[in-house]
């Protein structure tokens, strides 16, 4: 029997920035002790490496900005989304030395553990470990898995051995910066195995208490809940179509409160707490209502699930809407009057909602089973 070495030989690296990046990694991980337990591969959050001070101004700082002032989350996405090829610009160093002065500890963690490889599902200490390479630091390698549908520049590192990438406009935006293409792989991202599992809709209906003679709508989103009047869109999907409305409220307990005064509630209405089991609720909805994050969609597309985006933050969820959109598998709707014009028009229209379906389902790409395999293939 195999047994797990002291030491790991992959490490996954990821960022408790927004959920994405750390279940990109889970996905990762899962899927690689499925194909083989004897790698001891582990994840870590790179921010538990990081001083103090540098955690505040990061992940705090990015969810005040992201959540709070969108637009200037845009401005500086774009203004620092640069330059387009392999040089760097005084800006850019700049904030490398930032980065390296706030998470020095992980490159020398890295060095203890000496594992075979490293696997990036966050950019922001990606520079770090090229930089130790480039110094003549041995036995360090990296692959970087990007996690939207957009390559920001601050994916760009050197000494990447290879990218993982959504797509293909994203391989070019990674060539681009001077990326050999034999070192690009469209792996599409990585979401857990348990999406693509098989599952038996009979027993999902009757584990959560749900009927099967009516459509599903799934209200879904993150800080979505922060941003727009839940309750109010849940309302008027009730009012306007024959669905029913599965409302994921996460660990907010005010709106599971205001939502368990509906009259509807176990009828037409499931206000469902945090849960790990999403995916079984996918399974039977028709549709989702939800931000354009990068791995919530990509479950979508995993399951087959038509969407209707809510308005995105300017930058990544920008360009993940903007693909969607163009590939047929979902519809952009900012505001709730527009939201519910557009639940109900699909609702009213099942041939447009499969052929979105469909849309979403050719999207797919087994990308945490595509990134274990090169894994393992690099293990060798």
């Amino acid at each position: 029997m195999n047994q797990t070495p002291t030491k790991p030989k992959v490490i996954l690296v990821s960022a408790s920035v927004g959920a994405g990046h750390n279940q990109a990694a889970e996905a990762i991980l899962t899927r690689l002790r499925q194909l083989d337990g004897s790698t001891g591969a582990r994840r870590v959050d790179c921010l538990a490496y990081a001083r103090w001070w540098f955690r505040l101004y990061y992940a705090k700082g990015y969810e005040f900005i992201f959540t709070k002032l969108p637009w200037l989350y845009g401005f500086g996405y774009r203004l620092f989304d640069k330059p387009a090829g392999a040089g760097r610009t005084v800006s850019e160093l700049g904030r490398m030395l930032l980065e390296r002065l706030g998470m020095g500890r992980l490159i020398r963690f890295l060095l203890s553990e000496r594992p075979v490889l490293v696997v990036a599902t966050h950019y922001v200490f990606i520079p770090m470990i090229g930089r130790a390479i480039t110094r003549g630091q041995k036995g360090i390698r990296q692959v970087v898995v990007v996690t939207d549908n957009d390559a920001h520049r601050w994916w760009y590192a050197e000494n990447v051995e290879h990218y993982f990438v959504p797509n293909d406009e994203v391989a070019r935006q990674v060539a681009a910066w001077g990326v050999s293409p034999e070192r690009i792989t469209v792996s599409g991202i990585p979401v857990h195995p348990k999406w693509t599992a098989p599952l038996d809709r009979a027993e999902i209906y009757k584990r959560w208490k749900l009927p099967a003679d009516m459509p599903l709508v799934i209200l879904s989103g993150g800080t979505f809940f922060t941003q727009s009047p839940v309750p109010r869109i849940a309302r008027q999907i009730l009012d306007r179509t024959a669905a029913g409305v599965i409302v994921l409220a996460g660990n907010n307990k005010s709106l599971l409160n205001e939502l368990s005064q509906f009259p509807e509630v176990g009828k037409r209405l499931w206000p469902v707490p945090f849960t790990d089991k999403v995916q079984e609720l996918a399974e039977v909805a028709s549709l989702m209502v939800t931000k354009p994050g990068g791995m919530i969609t990509s479950e979508c597309i995993a399951k087959g699930v038509a969407m209707v985006l809510t308005k995105p933050v300017p930058g990544q969820e920008e360009a993940n809407a903007q693909m969607l959109c163009r590939e047929g598998a979902a519809v952009l709707a900012g505001d709730t009057p527009q939201i519910i014009a557009a639940v109900t028009d699909l609702l009213a229209n099942p041939q447009r909602l499969q052929q979105m379906r469909d849309s979403a389902r050719r999207l797919f790409r087994p990308g945490a089973d595509i990134v274990a395999q090169y894994v393992l293939q690099a293990l060798q």
